[in-house]
């Protein structure tokens, strides 16, 4: 009538009595739960455990009774508790999953309900939380209300976060060669050559100019490579004049696609959930702007200061090349995961815990990942040749001009490096906190931000932050904003 029995040498198959005890502690809290005390008070009963490691993690509503450390629990035993004693492993009911939270407190049917955890020692596995790399021993959902009393609860390590993937390692796509024009002589509209297009796979294009076509008297000018930058006081990408009474001008390079930079490193602390906490990754690097097209080269002439065609041929000089297309921007790495948190208790919204005589053990956070280094742009191709001048036994006709080449795509940027774990004893969402005497809380060193993608020795740009280190540390609630 008192409670539920639970002893490693139980049966789960047994009712739960003194002298035929269950196995595993899960069942006996479903056990009590579903039953009421006897003594009319309507209050569910409480499951009594003896001494013992169990490999097993437990939820337990608030309301449900979870006394532990007992003794002679063999038919006939008195199911007594010891003189309490954190020393030797035969001296406390020890719950230490290999993989989850050891303890869950939940909401119980009765939001006045507070479950008393006694003579305890919850023990949580490095890197054995639901993200993988956290460990946290202990953890009070919304509303739900505990005593913990000459307990013990500890939080393994976090482990370090994953690196942030590379972006390829070979280059992004290449530019296009230009077109060459056509040569003096051979065409009676020599059209400057057209133009060549690379089409990136974000659908940015770099398009080249078309070559100036060849004149009679005057040779055409080309026109510049696109996209044009929004500054160019060095002349990027510019057209070619066509001749007149000088000879013509070659298209110029295009501009090199610009950098992605550095992307910055994870901000914050993290926020609580019902897992555990959750760090921030480094930001993704940015992907690199496309280079610019070549300019197209000017066209030439077939009269003037030289000999015409002969009468025989057409009379069009010779046509300017088009410029070629400017390398693909390369893209950007991916930001570097947080590492593991340690957290030995996490109490979220509306919970409340009052802690006597127990001790409040956290590890050490993991170590923020590393960012992903960017990838390099494509080259830019070289531009189309001029047509050639007609080469008669009288003289040399001018040549039409060269385009200009296209710019290398700028390279992807790299990520930044992510959170470092928290290291906390308490964590929690609003203070509905009460630690009494007897109560210690030790907490180890949180992990440190990540560095951003090939940053050299010395280089905190882009690194992501320090996790939080406290003994109590409050997050804020899911809807505030980060601080």
């Amino acid at each position: 009538m008192c409670g539920v029995f639970v002893s490693e040498l139980g049966d789960d198959n047994n009712p739960g009595t003194k002298s035929a005890p269950v196995r595993t502690l899960q069942h006996a809290v479903r056990l009590a739960a579903g039953s009421r005390r006897g003594d009319g008070t309507g209050l569910p009963r409480r499951v009594y455990a003896c001494g013992g490691r169990f490999k097993e993690t437990v939820a337990l509503p608030s309301g449900i009774d979870l006394w532990g450390g007992r003794r002679r629990c063999e038919a006939g035993g008195d199911w007594s508790y010891y003189e309490w004693s954190f020393e030797g492993p035969d001296h406390s009911t020890t719950i230490s999953p290999p993989v989850g939270i050891p303890l869950r407190v939940l909401e119980g049917e009765d939001a006045k309900a507070t479950s008393t955890i006694f003579g305890v020692r919850l023990m949580a596995a490095d890197a054995s939380a639901m993200d993988h790399k956290s460990s946290i021993a202990m953890i009070l959902s919304q509303g739900a209300k505990a005593n913990v009393v000459s307990s013990e609860v500890v939080a393994g390590n976090g482990k370090d976060g994953e690196a942030g993937e590379d972006a390829h390692r070979e280059r992004a796509t290449d530019g296009l060669p230009g077109n060459d024009g056509a040569d003096a002589c051979t065409a009676d509209a020599a059209v400057g050559a057209l133009p060549v297009v690379s089409v990136c796979d974000d659908g940015t294009e770099s398009t080249s100019g078309y070559g100036g076509d060849g004149g009679i008297d005057v040779g055409g000018d080309g026109t510049p490579g696109q996209p044009e930058p929004a500054d160019n006081p060095e002349g990027n990408g510019r057209a070619g004049t066509g001749a007149s009474s000088a000879v013509c001008s070659a298209g110029t390079a295009g501009a090199d696609g610009a950098s992605g930079g550095r992307a910055g490193g994870a901000v914050g602390e993290g926020y609580l959930t019902f897992d555990g906490w959750i760090g921030a990754r480094g930001e993704d690097g940015k992907k690199g702007a496309v280079g610019q097209g070549g300019g197209g080269g000017g066209g030439s002439k077939s009269r003037g200061h030289m000999y015409a065609c002969p009468t025989s041929r057409p009379q069009r000089g010779a046509a300017g090349g088009s410029g070629g297309s400017g390398g693909c921007g390369g893209d950007g790495g991916r930001g570097g995961s947080y590492g593991g948190a340690s957290i030995a208790i996490v109490a979220l919204e509306d919970s409340e815990l009052a802690l006597t005589a127990t001790k409040i053990i956290a590890g050490n956070g993991g170590n923020g990942g590393v960012g992903g280094t960017g990838q390099l742009g494509g080259v830019g191709r070289p531009g189309g040749r001029g047509g050639i001048g007609f080469d008669g036994t009288s003289g040399v006709m001018w040549m039409a001009c060269d385009g200009g080449s296209g710019g290398f795509g700028g390279r992807g940027g790299d990520a930044g490096g992510g959170l470092g774990g928290a290291a906390v004893g308490i964590a929690y969402v609003v203070p509905n906190l009460a630690i009494r005497p007897g109560t210690t809380i030790q907490v180890g060193k949180s992990g440190d931000g990540g560095h951003a993608g090939n940053a050299g020795i010395g280089d905190e740009a882009g690194r992501g932050a320090t996790g939080p280190c406290a003994q109590l540390y409050r997050f804020g609630a899911a809807n505030e904003p980060p601080r």
